[in-house]
């Protein structure tokens, strides 16, 4: 395995190490937060359905990283995006955590089940900003700039991500304003990251 892959590999490890040990260790620390929800929330129905987008938000980022796999440089960018997206957000839930009210359920259907197991799986904070709206958003704006054509069929599966974490009741609008916010900002200072010598 030369230098480089293994480069790659530990890149892959700190995005993973920010979502999972980052993620829980808030959730862990910070288990109560501030409701941001607002009226427009409640104009917003509980539909379960939308839990199929909205566990497509890994095959989205994943994409990023196998498009990218082939060019060190502009990997190394893309990643380090990611990366920050997660580091900045993990800081604000430590510092300004918030919560989410949820949907009571009574299920019916398949798709409440699955709901109920991600509600299982997640506690009702970190929520602003919604990394399920910032990291596909990121990934996606970086496989526009690899491949448009692709780009065109990805856009349309990360707005209904996006969307999704509204109708299962897993965040609140200014959740997924925060996400998209922090996705185009990092985005916009991407070119910070190709000077980092990793």
């Amino acid at each position: 395995m030369n230098k480089t892959v293994i480069k790659k590999i530990k890149l892959i490890l700190l995005v993973v190490v920010l979502n999972s040990i980052g993620y829980k260790a808030a959730q862990f620390f910070r288990p109560e937060g501030f409701s941001v929800m607002t009226w427009l929330d409640s104009f917003i129905p509980f539909v379960s359905y939308f839990i199929v987008p909205y566990a497509l938000y890994p095959v989205i980022v994943g994409l990023s990283f196998y498009l990218y796999w082939k060019d060190y440089k502009k990997y190394k960018t893309m990643a380090l995006s990611i990366a920050t997206v997660l580091f900045i957000s993990v800081i604000i839930y430590f510092a300004f955590q918030t919560q989410i009210t949820r949907q009571e359920i009574q299920p019916q259907n398949i798709f409440d089940d699955l709901v109920l197991f991600v509600y299982s799986l997640d506690q009702p904070v970190n929520a602003l900003p919604s990394l399920h709206v910032s990291l596909p958003t990121l990934a996606t704006l970086f496989i526009f700039l690899r491949n448009r054509k692709l780009a065109l069929y990805v856009a349309p599966v990360t707005i209904l991500i996006i969307l999704s974490t509204v109708f299962i009741k897993q965040h609140a609008v200014l959740d997924v304003f925060a996400g998209l916010i922090l996705a185009f900002a990092v985005f916009k200072i991407r070119n910070v990251f190709e000077k980092v010598k990793i």
